[in-house]
């Protein structure tokens, strides 16, 4: 068996004896979906692996650029790396050979480039800028829900109307192009090659109605949809299985496409800023929650008893039931899918 590679060995190609080693080739962005962010990630991942390989302080390497908060920010992609930082880097890292110092010099040059996302910037936090390029790039994206259906499986009405529900001053143009972002970061899920998707929802985002009946109707209907596909495994968490919960949402995702980033990860949660620290801890939350969740085989048995629960708290009323159809005793001629 060959030896694992060292992250945090930027020079090295396969194997790492910690001796000697070559520069990767640089990989050129292409025209794909991740191309724009695979540069900040591979260039963030080896400026971060060369300071701690060499020991440098945080303080120092701060000093070097000018703050801590950039030095930060470079080392999680969050922003575009100037060569001059970078070369500035490069040096106080020791780092001398030209092969190694142009790649990371290439690396920076790309990592200016703008994201498909850009004409959105003005609508998304800077703390989830990595977290929305890291996710464009996956090969694996798994998450815990708690209070609504993540954003990758969510129908376009359901999307709108806790859009407006977490947004009310928002006008319409601002609620039309937050829904646009949301739906095209959604492609990557037909892509000729999507991510495995993993998500773990808390029985609560089933029984809470976030949005008019015939809007869950929608959103459930569209979940048994999305169960159907190979690289999306949906469980539930059942209300009764008594387990310590953690704080609130989580999303991690594994950038796997890349030799040179098979590392990297980042663990999403409201308000919070990225650390890739905090992985090993976000993946055994999700390893926990998904032993303990009910298995995928019975997440459309519970969904459509969700359905059927709409359609019956609309049915002693007479209303027209959540499919749009006049509630009747046959589910058959609803259309519901029960």
């Amino acid at each position: 068996m060959s030896p694992e590679r060292d992250p945090g060995c930027v020079d090295c190609v396969s194997g790492c004896g910690h001796g000697r080693c070559t520069m990767a080739p640089i990989w050129v962005p292409q025209c794909e979906p991740d191309a724009l962010t695979r540069p900040r990630l591979l260039l963030a991942a080896r400026l971060r692996g060369l300071r701690m390989r060499r020991r440098v302080s945080l303080e120092d390497a701060a000093a070097a650029v000018g703050s801590r908060a950039l030095l930060q920010a470079m080392e999680r992609g969050v922003t575009a790396s100037s060569p001059h930082h970078v070369m500035t880097l490069a040096t106080l890292y020791g780092v001398t050979d030209h092969e190694t110092r142009s790649v990371l010099l290439q690396l920076a040059l790309h990592s200016g480039q703008v994201g498909w996302w850009e004409p959105y910037r003005d609508l998304i936090r800077p703390g989830f800028l990595p977290y929305l390029g890291a996710e464009q790039a996956a090969q694996m994206i798994r998450c815990y829900a708690v209070d609504a259906v993540p954003d990758l499986l969510q129908h376009p009405d359901y999307a709108r109307a806790l859009i407006v529900r977490s947004r009310p001053r928002a006008g319409e143009e601002e609620v039309r192009r937050r829904l646009d972002l949301l739906l095209r970061r959604q492609e990557i899920l037909h892509a000729a090659e999507p991510p495995r998707v993993w998500v773990v929802l808390d029985e609560r985002v089933l029984l809470r109605r976030a949005a008019p009946a015939r809007t869950m109707y929608r959103q459930f209907d569209h979940l048994l949809d999305l169960c159907e596909l190979p690289h999306i495994t949906v469980q539930v968490l059942p209300l009764a299985a008594g387990i310590a919960l953690p704080p609130g949402a989580i999303a991690l995702v594994r950038v796997l496409r890349d030799r040179d980033v098979t590392r990297v990860a980042y663990l999403q949660q409201p308000e919070i800023a990225m650390y890739p620290l905090e992985i090993d801890r976000a993946r055994h939350w999700l390893n926990k929650l998904a032993v303990q969740a009910a298995r995928p085989d019975q997440t459309p048995g519970r969904l459509r008893q969700a359905i059927r629960d709409l359609a019956n708290a609309a049915a002693p009323a007479g209303d027209t039931d959540v499919t749009g159809a006049t509630c009747v005793a046959d589910d058959t001629e609803t259309g519901a899918r029960v």
